[in-house]
């Protein structure tokens, strides 16, 4: 009974770590296709095209914002690369018992 319960709770843990770095990695696709705009428009708002209604914030808000989102995208990453390497720990079999 306890072997089948051992394999109950494995599956689960399994199930919820696939959950979880699904829902990681749609978040972080999503942070960091946000983070492309920021960056466009303070690319956009260079010395020659300044005419665009957008190129009223400074520039330096834009790359601000930007560094922020890219930090969000890191972080990400950094999590689910942590995340990953633990549920690999948890995932090696004990010795002979």
């Amino acid at each position: 009974m306890k072997k089948r319960t051992r394999g109950k709770q494995r599956a689960r843990r399994e199930a919820e770590f696939r959950a979880r770095m699904r829902r990681l990695g749609r978040v972080r696709t999503w942070v960091g296709a946000f983070g492309f705009v920021p960056l466009a428009a303070a690319l956009a708002c260079g010395q020659s095209a300044g005419s665009f209604p957008f190129c009223a914030i400074p520039r330096e808000w834009y790359l601000a914002v930007w560094a922020a989102i890219f930090g969000i995208f890191v972080g990400l990453t950094i999590r689910m690369f942590r995340e990953r390497r633990s549920h690999a720990r948890l995932e090696v079999p004990d010795g002979p018992a």
